[in-house]
């Protein structure tokens, strides 16, 4: 029986890449390998990174490569987690978070190595999220993300981001946006985790990820797997300035160091304030807030929801890296 041939997809956003340096990449990889030619694909306003994801897939590609930032990598990884397709995914990260690739260890520089890494490296299923959203005019909608949803401030500072300036410069853009956000609204939000009884939490943000590391080193969610079917979540809602000083000890120096022994590991769990940031697992999660609020899903801003369910989804795609 004839095997079937290697043909890749390069997914590409035109305004962040070096095409040149991408195109030799792909060559150097499939050089002698017996690929068939590669298709090239570029994203804009009227062909999604979605679209051209099932344009590679009616195409017959077998391994998909997406250069680009979280945002499209998302859409990507839902056309094909939706699709069922046989096909492999590969980042190479050009965007300003790259949160996943980070989280996947994918390095952020040398693109033969991230190339290599999106075609020949180990694929891994991971898990996606499914956000079941009612949106502010009641409309519901389904979507898919693979790092994390954001509910309150974090999603307001991505709404309020400036595209230019984010491509200038980076997450200093986001910190500007944040600084636009005072004073500081706490939202109050009753979560239901896996069906059982809801409860009242007042939080600056509400955090639901598949992974659990940010750029900066912080550490959110420092139990968050990408294939143990659970998705993690952090409720964080510090007031106070002791409150504050906790929360950025516990996602750096405690979870980055104490963290990894048994024994920190435990103090950790033993001194936590829920108030400031408490760690839940969960298949499923309903949020529901009391007044309408902002939402993102990987760094995408979706608006004011009225309502989200938030689900696991086991093995949705396969990534390399």
């Amino acid at each position: 029986m004839p095997t079937r041939s290697n043909r890749a997809a390069i997914i590409y956003f035109p305004g962040r890449v070096d095409l040149r340096k991408l195109r030799s990449a792909v060559e150097a990889v499939t050089a002698g390998n017996r690929w068939e030619p590669s298709l090239w694909l570029k994203t804009e306003a009227s062909e999604t990174g979605a679209q051209q994801a099932l344009r590679a897939i009616a195409q017959k590609a077998t391994h998909i490569v997406v250069a680009g930032g979280d945002g499209t990598v998302r859409s990507v990884l839902e056309a094909v987690a939706l699709s069922g397709a046989k096909v492999t995914v590969g980042i190479v990260p050009i965007g300003t978070g790259n949160v996943l690739a980070r989280n996947l260890g994918i390095p952020l520089e040398n693109i033969r190595t991230q190339m290599q890494r999106a075609l020949l490296g180990i694929a891994h299923p991971i898990d996606m999220g499914l956000a079941r959203i009612i949106l502010d005019d009641e409309t519901r909608v389904e979507k898919l993300f693979g790092v994390m949803a954001g509910m309150g401030l974090d999603a307001k500072i991505m709404l309020s981001t400036d595209p230019v300036r984010k491509r200038k410069l980076g997450w200093i853009a986001y910190a500007e946006s944040g600084f636009k956000q005072l004073p500081l609204r706490y939202e109050k939000l009753s979560i239901q985790i896996d069906g059982r009884e809801s409860r009242n939490v007042r939080v600056l943000t509400l955090l639901i990820g598949n992974v659990g590391w940010l750029p900066g080193n912080l550490s959110m969610m420092p139990d968050a797997s990408m294939d143990d079917g659970l998705l993690d979540v952090a409720v964080i809602g510090p007031r106070r300035v002791l409150d504050w000083i906790d929360f950025w000890t516990r996602v750096t120096i405690g979870n980055n160091v104490v963290r990894t022994t048994r024994a920190g590991r435990k103090l950790l769990d033993a001194t936590a304030n829920v108030k400031t940031l408490e760690n839940l697992t969960s298949r499923k999660i309903r949020v529901t807030p009391e007044n309408r609020v902002e939402l993102q899903l990987d760094g995408d801003p979706i608006g004011l929801v009225a309502e989200v369910e938030f689900e696991a989804i086991s093995r949705a795609v396969s990534v390399r890296s």
